[in-house]
């Protein structure tokens, strides 16, 4: 747009120089002939067409040598390239017109050139400022988008161990009412059990009975409130990842992908179930890579469970049999990861193609009472 408006500056400037040196009949080929060049220059915006039409442009003037005044609109097209020096070339058609040009058109003519040169120069600087802005300006919106993806990654982070810390400092809390207050308390029990053995008065024992009764209870309850503090306290992730560093048998990737804790008693049995797939692994199979997927979905839990491993044809055919049929056996350790399923109304798929694979989907909400 900017070069479009640098030329029509140029054209008018020669039109009116033309104008005002030319009167001949065929006035308005100069005119034409600079229109289309420039034009085509500018359509097919090519540096080679452009230095083509220039040298055309050159014959032309010799030619006719009327076009001489629109030179500089010409020359436009080739400023600051790498062939600007080929603008030298101007002097070829004055030398052999310079007898038919007024020394008034000549020194326009030069003051034009110049005009282009530094018209062209200016719209060359604003286009490359231009250029640099948009590409820091998008630079500096993808470092922004970089900045906020780390911020958000730090937070959850930050999250991430502030639950580890809490969950920690709950089973410590937990240890050492269990180490401590626990024993005490037993202990206290014992003695009065021991108490009531020798005491032979009934109001002594009937006092000692009621203490008892009290520790007791107090006693139950802190058993209670030290199982809720420890099962609250299972973190899924750290646990599975525990297993899965200790898994030295072959590779093993691990994906997970769990917005919300599950209840309780599913952690255990996802817990329980890699392990027990794991152990399988080791005892029956020669894969070269093991790749875990524990993922969230809006109405249920999926784990994935698989394994690059090959298996003996009689005995591949055989298990293929009993998964066809929907029976499992002890041998190769898949019922109680099916039973574990079935206990929360999970469905189970167990696959043979290309490896070992179990595909577990288990519905989220009310498991029901038979849950583990």
């Amino acid at each position: 747009m900017f070069e479009i408006h640098d030329k029509i500056l140029l054209f008018f400037c020669c039109f009116a120089l033309y104008m005002s040196e030319v009167n001949t009949e065929y006035a308005i080929v100069p005119v034409i002939l600079a229109v289309f060049f420039s034009s085509l220059s500018t359509y097919l915006d090519d540096r080679r067409f452009k230095l083509g039409f220039f040298l055309i442009y050159i014959a032309c003037c010799h030619l006719l040598p009327d076009c001489f005044v629109f030179l500089p609109l010409i020359i436009y097209e080739i400023a600051l390239y790498d062939y600007q020096i080929l603008s030298l070339l101007i002097l070829f058609p004055l030398f052999l017109n310079f007898h038919l040009y007024s020394l008034n058109t000549v020194t326009m003519v030069f003051v034009f050139f110049v005009l282009g040169w530094l018209l062209k120069y200016k719209t060359i600087s604003y286009l490359r400022l231009q250029a640099e802005y948009n590409e820091l300006r998008d630079t500096s919106k993808e470092l922004s988008l970089l900045q906020e993806q780390k911020n958000q990654s730090i937070l959850e982070n930050q999250d991430y161990e502030i639950n580890v810390a809490t969950l920690n400092e709950r089973n410590r809390i937990s240890k050492e009412i269990h180490d401590n207050i626990g024993h005490l308390l037993s202990r206290s029990l014992l003695q009065i059990g021991a108490l009531l053995t020798i005491s032979k008065e009934v109001t002594t024992r009937e006092s000692l009975i009621a203490l008892k009764d009290s520790l007791s209870g107090g006693m139950d309850s802190i058993r209670n409130s030290i199982h809720d503090i420890h099962d609250e306290s299972i973190d899924l992730y750290s646990s599975i990842d525990a297993l899965v560093k200790d898994f030295t048998f072959c590779s093993i990737n691990f994906e997970y992908d769990m917005k919300s804790g599950p209840d309780i008693k599913l952690k255990y049995s996802f817990i329980a179930i890699i392990k027990e797939a794991l152990a399988n692994i080791i005892k029956h199979s020669n894969a070269t890579k093991v790749s875990i997927c524990l993922r969230e979905h809006p109405a249920m839990y999926q784990l994935i469970i698989l394994d690059n491993g090959t298996m003996e044809e009689p005995k591949q055919q055989k298990l293929t049999k009993l998964i066809e049929n929907q029976l499992y056996y002890d041998g190769i350790g898949i019922q109680n990861i099916t039973d574990r399923v079935k206990s929360f109304h999970g469905n189970i798929n167990i696959s043979l193609d290309k490896g070992f694979k179990i595909f577990i989907t288990i519905p989220k909400g009310n498991y029901g009472k038979d849950s583990p």
